[in-house]
């Protein structure tokens, strides 16, 4: 098979995440710094706090990320505004649909 077929539609999902991060200040950070390691997929389903964001970008941090203070506290400020517990809330607070018609 073809590994250009194999690796076209990661890319193509690679992309339409990166498009779907909400616009703000530290959007080109994260996509910058954090994409060096990883994909995005794996901060656009997590949810914490600020506290908890800096706990997970100070990790990243010695597992050997980049960046400034400067930078790195934007990117945590950033992660919380736009992915922070009270987004993980407000997603699970819609309510479900019985799976069954009740008659």
């Amino acid at each position: 098979m073809n590994r250009a077929a194999l690796v076209i539609p990661f890319l193509a999902i690679s992309l339409a995440q990166a498009q779907d991060l909400p616009a703000g200040k530290g959007k080109d950070l994260l996509e910058k710094i954090c994409q060096e390691c990883h994909g995005l997929d794996v901060i656009v389903t997590q949810h914490a706090s600020k506290d908890g964001w800096a706990t997970i970008v100070d990790s990243m941090v010695a597992r050997g990320a980049g960046g400034t203070k400067e930078e790195l506290d934007t990117i945590v400020d950033y992660l919380a505004k736009n992915f922070g517990e009270e987004k993980k809330l407000k997603s699970v607070s819609t309510p479900v649909r019985p799976l069954v018609r009740q008659r």
